[in-house]
């Protein structure tokens, strides 16, 4: 399974002093002057010197104002990423534990330049002034704002083999000549006036197209002859533009929700266009189409490609809804992923729930390849006396995307995760910030972080090699003997096999501010298109929420749900979330982690909790293969093409029961809030 890149080099410590190389030429020099040359080496030997220890200094110094995370009470200190010296081999280490996915930076920073979005009235509000349909003057269009998000190549194996399955006349080839498949998001403002009956009726039916410029006519008429159209007005010139129309579908999962919610007056909502290419054109798979982006420099005939989705709506005008479209364009470099090939994962599409062919389908445990997802991320405050992203400029403290429980989060998948991968998606305003920070928390030493619990659980550097469980009562031990004291967080992920994956998000500053949690459901479906082919079982969790095993790890559990003989074979399961307030007093990671220990092995406090505190809906994990949308609580699927024997488990009014949700014999998703919701359900409630 292919994975992102490794860390672009700009966030790596920078191991060579900054100031040595300034102004001098690193090439050869002539035989003339290597006299004076040896002679200076001497005296740039002695400046260097001198310049390594005053930076030795500095980092001293800083290292006695280290920053807070965002959370002030949480007492935790990071140093930033660039006051460390990655040392020997430092860079590689990095990189196997912490990478930023430089396609998905590529994406962001190609969708905030040039991506851009328009409103314009439906066909069926044109001419018709004299209608109640139609759109007049008096009628302000303008009060609907739209703007393009995240969009990426859908590599979803559930959307790959749909493509199949209804491919009638077999024009993919066994995958190799499969449409190319989008999936992209535009935000539209002012929910409230958008009228939501009729946006999944034919009459309303979202159009996408991908469109190739060429630098003259002939080079486009023989690009695909036959094949394709040129978007032009009537009485227009040729424009040497060729699109390709392609089967388009909207997701809005939670928009009738939202609207009839009162705290999100005022806000709008993300509005997703699935679309996939006709199969059996060579040029419009996405291998072939991200291979000509890549080569747009070095040919004469192609000067640009781009996606575009048309939404169709109604909005509120008075009392009349009337019909408004929604163009969203996309320069074709905001889609491209790290693997662009979809023919591979055709190769690999499971035929039944225990295909053990297919690389989505692990034979045993301890080779299910895990992701658990959080986020987006992001540090917020009041500007002005409205929501906004805080200012990394005007607050050096923050600690942008990294979530104040990210620390004992880790602590606990540390233990009962090895070898899986933690993605945390993190809003694009904050991502220098938030790898900045997170490095300086994995060069903090294991000891500082958990003075007293990890050095009694992450002692034993063999026994963390087998990647076998760590039981939580581990952390009643104190012997300390064997615990290395130079131990740092990354290399402790590293011995355990964990690393983390951050996804920059391009979140507008009027999306962070009128979404609900800063633009979640526009990241929920982007997670399951950009990510599902490159691991077998994914979670989408809370940042402030822990995993809580009873007795394996999450891997083991989740192979026996999933792919095991006396499993549920269901596409995704919820999870039971049970709730412990961490009043002000207690929250430090210390306490917390003690809170977390105390409930699992107090039995009178873990029956009450189990009992008393699932107060909210848990989060959901699934399996990679059968996955539609990670809707926050809900793992949507499309059972018509999931593998055989595989159903959509969701119970109905998503009532309680052990073959959808897992039992808390398994493990709970400990949800550790700063906020009290019932009073019984703290941290140090004695319950017996």
């Amino acid at each position: 399974m292919q994975r992102p890149q490794k860390m672009p080099s700009k966030y790596l410590p920078n191991t060579r002093n900054p100031f040595i190389n300034r102004g001098f030429s690193r090439g050869s020099t002539s035989s003339s002057s290597s006299s004076s040359s040896s002679s200076s080496r001497g005296f740039i030997k002695s400046i260097r010197d001198l310049v390594i220890a005053f930076v030795i200094i500095l980092a001293l110094l800083n290292l006695t104002r280290l920053r807070n995370f965002s959370k002030p009470d949480t007492a935790i200190d990071i140093t930033p990423y660039y006051e460390i010296n990655a040392g020997a081999g430092g860079a590689d280490l990095i990189n196997e534990v912490i990478t930023v996915d430089d396609s998905a930076l590529k994406n962001t920073r190609a969708t905030l330049e040039s991506a851009h979005a328009r409103v314009e009235w439906g066909a069926s509000a044109v001419g018709r002034a004299e209608s109640n349909a139609g759109a007049n003057p008096s009628d302000n269009l303008n009060k609907f704002q739209v703007i393009p998000l995240s969009a990426t190549v859908d590599r979803r194996p559930l959307i790959v083999k749909k493509q199949m399955v209804e491919d009638d006349e077999g024009l993919h080839s066994d995958g190799s000549l499969l449409g190319c498949a989008m999936s992209a998001t535009t935000f539209v403002s002012n929910l409230a006036n958008v009228h939501l009956k009729h946006y999944k009726e034919s009459k309303n039916q979202p159009h996408c197209d991908v469109c190739f410029q060429f630098s003259n006519r002939e080079d486009m008429d023989n690009f695909v002859p036959g094949v394709g159209y040129e978007p032009l007005q009537t009485e227009q010139s040729s424009v040497a533009t060729k699109c390709f129309g392609g089967q388009a579908s909207i997701t809005a999962r939670f928009s009738k929700w939202q609207q009839t919610d009162d705290r999100f007056t005022g806000f709008g909502y993300p509005f997703t266009v699935d679309c996939s290419m006709p199969n059996g054109i060579k040029e419009l798979t996405c291998r072939e189409i991200s291979k000509m982006q890549k080569q747009i420099n070095v040919r004469d005939d192609l000067q640009a490609i781009h996606f575009r989705t048309r939404i169709s709506l109604e909005g509120w005008f008075g009392i009349w809804a009337k019909q408004i479209d929604i163009h969203t364009y996309w320069p074709w470099t905001a889609l491209m992923s790290h693997d662009d090939d979809r023919s591979k994962i055709a190769d690999d599409l499971p035929e039944f729930w225990n295909d053990g062919d297919s690389k989505y389908v692990p034979h045993s445990y301890d080779e299910l390849q895990l992701a658990h997802v959080e986020g987006p991320v992001y540090d917020k405050t009041a500007y002005k006396k409205s929501l906004s992203l805080r200012s990394m400029l005007k607050d050096e403290k923050s600690n942008g995307g990294v979530h104040f429980r990210l620390v004992i989060n880790l602590f606990h998948l540390i233990r009962n995760a090895p070898g899986s991968t933690h993605i945390i998606a993190v809003v694009d305003g904050q991502l220098n910030r938030t790898v900045s920070r997170i490095l300086g928390l994995l060069h903090m030493k294991v000891g500082e972080l958990y003075p007293e619990y990890g050095t009694a659980v992450f002692s034993d550097v063999d026994e963390m090699k087998r990647f076998n469980l760590i039981p939580i009562k581990e952390m009643e031990k104190k012997s300390k003997i064997s615990f290395s004291p130079d131990l740092t967080l990354m290399e402790l992920l590293h011995i355990r096999g964990i690393n983390i994956l951050v996804v920059p998000i391009p979140t507008p500053s009027i999306v962070f501010e009128r979404s609900v949690c800063g633009g979640q459901y526009a990241f929920a479906p982007y997670l399951a298109a950009r990510y599902a082919a490159d691991y077998q079982v994914m979670m989408f969790i809370d940042g402030d929420t822990a995993m809580i095993e009873r007795e394996h790890t999450l891997q083991h559990v989740l192979f026996n749900r999933f792919f095991s003989k006396r499993g549920t074979k269901c596409a995704g399961h919820r999870l039971r979330l049970i709730e412990q307030y961490v009043k002000p007093e207690f929250d430090n990671t210390e306490k917390v982690l003690q809170c977390t220990h105390d409930l699992v092995s107090d039995k009178a406090k873990w029956k009450y909790a189990m009992e008393n505190c699932h107060l909210k809906e848990g989060h959901i994990v699934a399996r990679t293969d059968s996955i539609f949308a990670f809707s926050v609580h809900h793992p949507d699927t499309l059972t018509a093409f999931t593998p055989r024997g595989i159903e959509d488990c969701i119970s109905s009014g998503n009532i309680e029961n052990d073959r959808y949700f897992l039992k808390e014999s398994e493990f709970v998703q400990l949800h550790l809030r700063d906020r009290e919701r019932k009073p019984e359900c703290s941290c140090f409630v004695n319950h017996a």
